[in-house]
C-alpha cells in the first residue's frame, strides 16, 4: 500500500513496516505536536550513536544514509493510515459479525452516516466498481479507501484533494541595468 511521498521514499528504502515504526517512534519537532523531523548523515559521518541508528539499526540506517545521505527529512505522520488500518477496519469486523451500520456506529463511538460509507465502499469494491467511483460516491479519498479495503490503488494518490490547476511559472526577465 502506498505512503504518503515523505514516507514512502524512505519505505523504498527499509521497507514498508519500519518505515512506519521509524515515524512513529520520531519525537515531536519544534512548536508543533504533529511535526517529525531526521536528519540522514551521510555515510562516511554516520556513527553508532546517531539518532537514525538507535531508531532503526545500523543496516537500515546505514541503506538510508547511501540514498538519502545528508537531507533532513520531516515525514508525514501517518495518522490517517493508523486510523484507516486500526479503527475503519473495525467497522468491516462488526458488520461482518451480523450488526446494522447503525448498531456498528453506536459500538465504536462513531456516526452512523461514517459507518455506511466504508460499508457501501466494501460492497461497491466486492461489486467490481472502480475506486475513483467508489470515492465519489462515499466521499473518502482514495488512498484512505486503499488502507480499509487492504487494496494497492497505485498511482499518485494522496490524502488530499488537489485545488484545480497550478498556475504556470511567470516568465523570469533579467535585471540588466
Amino acid at each position: 500500500m502506498r505512503l504518503p511521498k515523505s514516507v514512502q521514499e524512505i519505505a523504498d528504502v527499509i521497507g514498508y513496516h519500519k518505515a512506519l515504526r521509524l515515524v512513529r517512534d520520531l519525537p515531536p519537532c519544534g512548536k508543533r505536536e504533529r511535526r517529525r523531523n531526521i536528519y540522514i548523515p551521510k555515510p562516511h559521518n554516520l556513527k553508532p550513536d546517531h539518532q537514525l541508528v538507535k531508531l532503526v539499526g545500523w543496516d537500515d540506517a546505514m541503506a538510508l544514509a547511501e540514498e538519502h545521505g545528508g537531507r533532513a527529512i520531516q515525514p508525514a505522520e501517518c495518522r490517517y493510515v493508523e486510523r484507516a488500518i486500526i479503527e475503519d477496519r473495525r467497522i468491516l469486523d462488526w458488520y461482518d459479525l451480523g450488526y446494522t451500520a447503525k448498531e456498528v456506529a453506536e459500538k465504536l463511538g462513531i456516526t452512523e452516516k461514517w459507518a455506511s460509507a466504508v460499508i457501501d465502499a466494501r460492497e461497491m469494491h466486492e461489486a467490481g466498481s472502480d475506486i475513483e467511483v467508489i470515492a465519489h460516491s462515499v466521499k473518502i479519498s482514495p488512498l484512505t479507501l486503499g488502507y480499509i479495503l487492504r487494496i494497492d490503488i497505485g498511482g499518485d494518490q494522496g490524502p488530499v484533494k488537489p485545488r484545480g490547476q497550478r498556475r504556470p511559472p511567470k516568465p523570469q526577465l533579467p535585471l540588466e541595468l
